[in-house]
């Protein structure tokens, strides 16, 4: 049976059990499980953009393409926000760009480093460079510690993480057995999905210099990083499915799955405008405006049961603040009805420091087909039609990622007040990432030949704490976000020790031909702290909304209204957040599925 649906200047209602507020990693995920239970929800999607694979063509499917779907240096994009910062004290008042996904499988946070050698980062499952790894077990249980809800340490939430993976074991045949990737295989298994995990039909043999460097500092190998510990190194676990070498993001698998078994609706391009609330305060639907119709077209959506938001780490908090959900003095400055008053909405933003060093070397990088060049793209395009393997098969990166607390005697170089902060953080949750990718900035000279590859470093326990907030009542306005990105004096000095250990890693290593761009010049320490203040961006952020939600996600002084993205959490978990939204979407659907 079909359903049309008239839209007019008019408003009109539609009626579903359960509204989901954004499309991207963990609206997907909660959607469809909700739409596949056995109680017979009835279930809508609404999202800002649309369809990726129409909108951004196979950038965002080919593995080897995710260079390019994570570029924000072009003309403004059909799948992405480009949200500025406020000036940052941290890094001389520079104003960055901010993206985060507008598409399907793109909404809780993207993230543009802003270095000159255009090294970037981003969290979203369509846009990011899909890396899918867990937190650690203390992290967990300060989780748990932190929303006074032990049903959140890492043993209760462990289900939940392999509830939505298929892990797919290294292929040799596509990969140099050289690397012999360990792995917890219990942590893994049974398996589960809709998403396709594996470690990519590619690797890029400089990855095992650089295990060779980390051995050499100090890192050692460890057994995989999704069994609940990260100090060590190894290659990273991608959402990558290897049967097609393609991107497997909350879009293709999850929404895909519903869409093709269930009765979700979808509502693509329509952007949520509030949050409507009946006398006793239950939210029961949400106002939309659908794109290409008339800017003032609205109408509503209603929802029986809940209304949940997964629209991203700051458009979550933007859509509750002008429902009238937010910090009192804001709401009466913009007139906007209260709701509830929560002084934790857009409040205690941690965000991830990055910096990354390009060196020129004399391993295969990615390099060559990113410059064009004609043989080399020919040759990686044959063999990944032909079998899914070559320099498209896989990431361009994450053959050898290390995780480290800084080790004496670099942490003898921290003031004692420093080294204080930083121990307040669980035993096993890494202080500093490293991470290598097959491409980096290039000279203009460069030969048909050459070879550049990015050595980074990111700190996953940062001190500095930002916030957001909004200009306006609208939707359409772009919050106001403010990271505070090195403004703690504690994270510029572990980030001076990152530059050093960076160094350290790739000369120990022996890949390195020579330093290349803006740090190749740069030695003392003062010098160190400028070139971050110029040159530092940032990883994933999440935002605390522990006076916002309870541990289940519902927010405070509402009811029928929940929170599931990665604004939910209630601190920045160490390294990449996309596991964790995943597991989040899972055990909030799961809660609501008991009736809880």
């Amino acid at each position: 049976m079909t359903t049309l649906y008239i839209l007019s200047s008019s408003p009109f209602t539609h009626v579903d059990v359960c509204k989901v507020i954004g499309g991207g990693t963990a609206g997907n995920a909660i959607a469809t499980r909700l739409a596949l239970d056995p109680a017979g929800y009835s279930v809508a999607v609404v999202e800002t953009g649309s369809f990726y694979e129409l909108d951004n063509s196979n950038r965002t499917t080919v593995a080897g393409y995710d260079y390019y779907a994570v570029q924000t240096d072009t003309p403004p994009s059909f799948v992405n926000y480009d949200i500025p910062t406020v000036p940052q004290a941290g890094y001389n008042n520079r104003t960055i760009q901010y993206p985060q996904g507008r598409t399907f499988g793109g909404r809780y946070s993207l993230i543009r480093h802003a270095s000159r050698s255009t090294s970037l980062m981003r969290y979203s499952s369509v846009l990011n460079y899909m890396a899918y790894h867990r937190p650690t077990i203390g992290s967990m249980q300060m989780w748990a510690d932190a929303v006074e809800d032990q049903d959140w340490t890492w043993d209760n939430v462990l289900p939940f993480f392999k509830k939505s993976v298929n892990f797919h074991p290294p292929d040799y045949s596509k990969i140099n057995p050289q690397f012999d990737i360990q792995y917890d295989e219990s942590v893994l298994t049974p398996p589960g999905g809709p998403i396709q995990l594996s470690y990519g039909n590619h690797m890029f043999d400089y990855g095992l210099a650089l295990q060779d460097g980390f051995e050499t500092i100090g890192i050692a190998a460890i057994n995989g990083s999704n069994a609940g510990s990260l100090i060590g190194y190894g290659p990273q676990t991608f959402t990558l499915n290897p049967v097609g070498a393609t991107r497997d993001s909350s879009k293709t698998s999850f929404l895909e799955f519903a869409m093709q078994n269930t009765n979700i609706k979808i509502y693509q391009r329509t952007t949520a405008k509030r949050i409507l609330f009946d006398g006793n305060k239950k939210a029961t639907g949400v106002v939309v405006e659908m794109q290409g119709i008339h800017p003032t077209a609205q109408y509503t959506l209603s929802a029986r049961r809940e209304v949940i938001v997964s629209a991203g780490a700051f458009h979550s908090p933007q859509l509750l603040m002008v429902s009238g959900i937010g910090p009192l003095a804001t709401l009466k400055d913009l007139n906007i009805p209260i709701v509830a008053e929560s002084e934790g909405v857009g409040q205690n933003m941690w965000d991830q420091p990055w910096i990354s060093q390009a060196y020129k070397t004399t391993y295969e990088t990615q390099t060559q087909l990113i410059l064009n060049n004609p043989n080399v793209t020919a040759t990686a395009v044959n063999q990944y039609l032909t079998k899914q393997s070559g320099l498209l098969a896989g990431i361009g990166g994450g053959e050898s990622a290390g995780w480290e607390k800084l080790p004496f005697p670099s942490r003898g170089s921290l003031s004692n007040t420093t080294r204080a902060l930083f121990s307040r953080f669980p035993s096993d949750w890494p202080e500093l990432e490293f991470i290598p990718l097959a491409y980096s900035a290039t000279p203009e000279n460069v030969s048909s030949t050459d070879h550049y590859m990015t050595a980074g470093a990111c700190l996953v326990a940062p001190l500095s704490r930002g916030d957001m907030t909004i200009v306006s009542n609208d939707t359409n306005d772009h919050p106001v976000i403010d990271p505070a990105w090195m403004t703690h004096p504690g994270d510029m000095e572990m980030m001076v020790q990152a530059f050093k250990r960076v160094r350290e890693w790739v000369n120990a290593s022996g890949v390195a031909i020579e330093e290349y761009g803006s740090s190749a010049d740069v030695r003392t320490d003062a010098q160190i702290v400028e070139w971050i203040r110029e040159n530092g961006g940032a990883m994933g952020p999440s935002s605390n909304p522990a006076a916002v939600l309870d541990s289940h996600a519902r927010v405070r002084g509402v009811t029928g209204l929940r929170v599931v993205d990665a604004s939910a959490f209630p601190f920045c978990p160490p390294g990449h957040p996309m596991a964790t939204v995943y597991m989040l979407a899972e055990k909030i659907a799961d809660y609501i599925s008991r009736g809880e």
